[in-house]
């Protein structure tokens, strides 16, 4: 039994529009259900009891995941029909051994992923092209091989993983203990050589071949060359791995996989442990898939949506040396304080006033506030006060909640910015993007403060939701990307 969903639906989803098995969730399938029903990122990653997950942005550069990113939440009344609720999280995982679980992109209709793919070939810096296929199984491959250059360029900033290795000898150097018995056996009669074993603190060991032998199988694949070859730290990175690992045997790699079973513990070296866990289900997919069992090395793979979409905005800013400071509430960097005896807060784009000018409105600071949640519309929820809002070209007005407005006048009160754009996404059909990418600014709703003065914008990004190919889609996300990028100078 397949279980389809879409993330960021805050109204039920009814079990008719979930599966297209007519079979009911039995009682052993209802129990697995609510044992996830409501688990958070923060609690997955905490406790055991769920399985090992893999979650990209990758959960050791996050010092603290939000609890309000779960996974999905029953409604309904019938245990053996519910309806479901689902937050930021996207992914595919199993439960037991027959319900699979897939949560896709509110933006991907057509069931291609496109839109996930997208960010991951954006985020990740790497050039596969998604394959055409309708094999969940095969999908799922391909996000592993997107994943697999960013975890290993994470891994090498900390250095290359070293370790002790116990290492046999037999020559004329001795620098351990003498092993008589092998000795006795080659060297009998004496030549001038001395069996013995000893320690080594070496970047050949056990995690570096686990990071080699996959290394090498994703070259041996069809599209392998582009993993690598897009992005120089990659590249970088595989050379220090291959000659790290001067010891390496192809035909070793299940005497491998087996000796790294076992997680990653080393204080220092955090960041290979998500490595390590992706490199398996690299090597394991085609006998494993995805959470065959929670004993397996991976359970399934989730994103978190909100910072995939911060990330890849992030990387498209970079790309067109858009000059803000990217602060990282997840990783606690570039953070502003708004108190002076209070916590620090993290916009996520900003740029702070260079002019020292006592008015905001001479001030030249900027602040631009990702937001990847469902954009609401008038007719969907009643909403108290004055909101921002934009329209877009079916006339469909989104606006967002009072509370991400009062953040922003927050944040452009303490940074002295004239000017700041919450920036969100909605679905649209039309492919011309120049008529489809929403400013509040053009309609007159943008929103003027009062007091010290300055502007809040929206911005709606299309995502097309029609595209008959992935190079369609890319082409048309392109397009939007620089569009978006002439709307952003226009303030700088």
């Amino acid at each position: 039994m397949i279980i389809s969903l879409k993330d960021n639906q805050y109204k039920a989803t009814p079990w008719n529009e979930t599966t297209n098995d007519e079979a009911l969730l039995d009682e052993k399938q209802q129990e697995l259900l609510k044992k996830f029903s409501g688990i958070s990122l923060k609690e997955l990653n905490t406790s055991k009891d769920f399985g090992n997950f893999l979650v990209f942005p990758s959960i050791s550069a996050k010092n603290e995941l939000d609890d309000k990113d779960y996974i999905f939440k029953l409604a309904g009344q019938d245990p053996a029909k519910p309806s479901f609720l689902t937050g930021n999280v996207m992914g595919f995982f199993r439960l037991g051994d027959d319900v699979q679980m897939r949560i896709t992109s509110r933006f991907d209709s057509s069931g291609k992923n496109y839109f996930l793919h997208y960010m991951l070939h954006k985020v990740c810096d790497v050039a596969i092209v998604p394959q055409e296929t309708d094999s969940e199984q095969e999908d799922f491959f391909d996000f592993l091989c997107y994943l697999f250059p960013k975890y290993l360029n994470d891994a090498c900033r900390q250095g290359i993983y070293r370790a002790y290795m116990s290492r046999e000898y037999n020559d004329a150097n001795v620098r351990g203990s003498i092993d008589v018995t092998r000795h006795i056996r080659l060297n009998t009669p004496f030549n001038g050589k001395i069996a013995y074993h000893t320690r080594e603190y070496t970047t050949d060991n056990k995690v570096t071949q686990l990071v080699r032998h996959t290394i090498e199988y994703i070259r041996s694949l069809q599209y392998g060359c582009c993993v690598f070859e897009n992005n120089e730290d990659s590249r970088d990175n595989v050379n220090d791995i291959v000659a790290a690992t001067v010891s390496y045997n192809k035909n070793s790699r299940h005497q491998v996989i087996a000796q790294n079973l076992k997680p990653i513990t080393h204080p220092y070296y955090t960041a290979y442990e998500p490595l390590r866990k992706l490199c398996l289900a690299i090597l394991c997919h085609k006998k494993m898939g995805y959470g065959a069992d929670f004993n397996n090395p991976i359970a399934g793979i989730l994103f978190d949506g909100a910072s995939l979409w911060e990330e890849y905005l992030a990387k498209v800013l970079e790309d067109h040396k858009i000059d803000l400071v990217h602060s990282n509430n997840r990783n606690r960097e570039n953070g502003v304080r708004i108190f002076k005896n209070g916590g620090i807060y993290y916009p996520d784009f900003y740029k702070k006033d260079s002019r020292n000018s006592n008015t905001i409105k001479e001030c030249n600071g900027f602040v631009l506030d990702a937001k990847y949640k469902q954009l609401y519309t008038v007719n969907e929820e009643k909403i108290d006060g004055d909101e921002g809002s934009v329209e877009t070209a079916s006339g469909t007005n989104f606006h967002f909640q009072r509370n991400d407005l009062f953040q922003m006048l927050a944040y452009m009160h303490t940074l002295k910015a004239s000017n700041s754009i919450l920036i969100s996404l909605y679905e649209s059909c039309n492919v011309d993007v120049a008529n489809s990418l929403k400013f509040s600014k053009d309609t007159g709703k943008g929103k003027s403060a009062l007091g010290y003065g300055g502007e809040i914008n929206i911005i709606a990004l299309p995502i097309c939701s029609k595209a008959n190919s992935f190079e369609e889609f890319s082409n048309y996300m392109r397009v939007m990307e620089e569009t978006f990028i002439a709307r952003i100078r226009e303030f700088l």
